[in-house]
């Protein structure tokens, strides 16, 4: 989802008119980097990028050579249906049904999308009916099982993410913890579910890392996102 211009006027973010008033901002880029690596290069097939805004992940996808086909949805069209060979239809997927057929996709991916809907565990279900039996689910969004984030709750009564400032310029309204991520899987028909934390974490109220002072720290409670492989099963994937 792209990210939203600083200030406070203007409509709330997480509704299409907010939405197509915000920048083409993209995800940060070592945040899709970590994500090429976990997940978009072992991509393949049929491959749906949900929340695509201007297209920053499709072109990544686009450097796959095993992807044969890339479907895309959003709320607003930022620009990723004038890609190239893109597939584009406008969706609230916090709501809609998805508009491809039952296990017709091999991959799905929602880069930093959950937090922005009202509704995720309809877009998780949906998300489980369009993948082929072996098919994956792909999903990143802030962590909020850190250090950070549970001092931050305790403190200010709301996690790093999820802010005023987030809530109205960048649609930041539904935190997810990975307890949340497990059971909309296991809601949706999941059983192999994964999680990893390859992003490094701020240390609260700083712009530092705590890798910078430590940099073996790894795992759940040292990141600022979380990421979650979704596995339909059946199929040999």
């Amino acid at each position: 989802m792209d990210s939203g211009v600083k200030g406070n006027a203007g409509p709330l973010g997480h509704d299409a008119a907010a939405y197509a008033q915000r920048q083409e901002g993209l995800s940060p880029e070592p945040l899709r980097d970590a994500a090429w690596s976990v997940a978009g290069q072992r991509a393949f097939g049929v491959v749906l990028d949900v929340g695509s805004g201007s297209g920053g992940w499709i072109r990544r996808l686009q450097r796959n050579p095993a992807v044969e086909r890339i479907l895309s949805t959003d709320i607003h069209d930022a620009g990723a249906s004038r890609l190239p060979g893109v597939e584009f239809e406008q969706r609230d997927v916090s709501r809609d049904a998805l508009p491809w057929g039952d296990a017709s996709v091999d991959w799905v991916f929602a880069i930093e999308v959950l937090e922005h809907l009202a509704n995720p565990r309809h877009f998780v279900k949906e998300a489980f009916r369009v993948l082929k039996p072996g098919g994956h689910l792909f999903f990143t969004t802030p962590n909020n099982d850190s250090l950070t984030a549970r001092l931050s709750f305790l403190v200010r009564g709301y996690f790093p993410a999820f802010c005023e400032q987030d809530y109205r310029d960048s649609g930041h309204i539904t935190p997810i913890t990975e307890l949340d991520a497990r059971r909309m899987a296991v809601e949706a028909g999941f059983q192999s579910i994964t999680f990893d934390y390859p992003l490094p974490g701020r240390i609260p109220r700083s712009s530092v890392y705590w890798q910078r002072l430590l940099p073996g720290l790894r795992g759940r409670w040292w990141s600022d996102g979380l990421f979650a492989l979704l596995t339909r099963p059946g199929g040999r994937r």
